[in-house]
């Protein structure tokens, strides 16, 4: 009977050893866990075009030579000025450019001022590029100075005078704009507004009663529709 009690007791003591064991190594330090956000740089560069400089090589056909340059000022808007010096070498130039005929002429120089605002709708490019519509302001004036072989025997009058178109408005604009890999842009225009047009000039004109010619100045004004069609080349970055 001893036996049994000392087998019991041992047994229970070998038992309570195994537990208290196990019971500390199923006992883990606790994980810490970290989260991990992710980096966001703040140096990260816009790497669409901001600007471009062009000129215009359709409105050479009728003598006007322009400098354009465009800006981005918002994520889809651009200004784009234009100034640029006109060369009346004809008589009649192309859309309806007339001058007087009272006297002989030759080409002068005039000067072309043009601003507009531009938007670029595509959701693919941020202006300056792809397609953009946008409303045009404009001055422009063709001048042709007098010569003295005129029609008329006492025509020297005319000697420093000069004869001029001038047109002043507004114009729709639609454009095409693209860059090459060297940042070379190619733009094609469209436009369609209304110019007040103001044909100016000084003609010898026959009085009757002095039998004589008097030097006056005509000018004759007109609300017309304007047509532009442009080809620009330029440089961007």
């Amino acid at each position: 009977m001893k036996r049994i009690l000392l087998y019991c007791s041992a047994a229970f003591l070998f038992s309570n050893s195994v537990l208290a064991q196990t019971s500390k190594d199923s006992v883990s330090t606790p994980t810490k866990i970290r989260v991990y956000s992710p980096v966001v740089n703040s140096d990260k560069k816009d790497n669409s075009y901001k600007w471009v400089v062009k000129t215009d090589v359709f409105k050479y056909i009728t003598g006007e030579f322009a400098l354009i340059g465009e800006y981005r000022i918002a994520k889809k808007l651009s200004a784009e000025v234009s100034v640029g010096a006109t060369y009346g070498f004809s008589t009649k130039n192309l859309f309806v450019e007339e001058f007087d005929d009272s006297g002989e002429s030759k080409a002068a120089m005039g000067g072309a001022y043009r601003a507009a605002l531009k938007f670029y709708p595509s959701s693919d490019y941020d202006a300056i590029e792809g397609w953009s519509f946008g409303i045009q302001v404009l001055s422009k004036t063709n001048n042709r100075d007098y010569l003295e072989n005129t029609y008329y025997d006492d025509a020297a009058v005319l000697l420093g005078k000069s004869s001029s178109i001038k047109k002043t408005g507004l114009a729709l604009l639609i454009a095409h704009q693209a860059f090459q890999d060297s940042n070379i842009a190619f733009e094609w225009t469209l436009g369609l507004g209304f110019v007040n047009s103001t044909n100016s000039y000084y003609s010898n004109v026959y009085n009757p009663t002095t039998e004589s010619y008097n030097l006056e100045h005509i000018s004759s004004k007109e609300s017309i529709p304007d047509l532009q069609v442009g080809f620009r080349i330029g440089f961007g970055n």
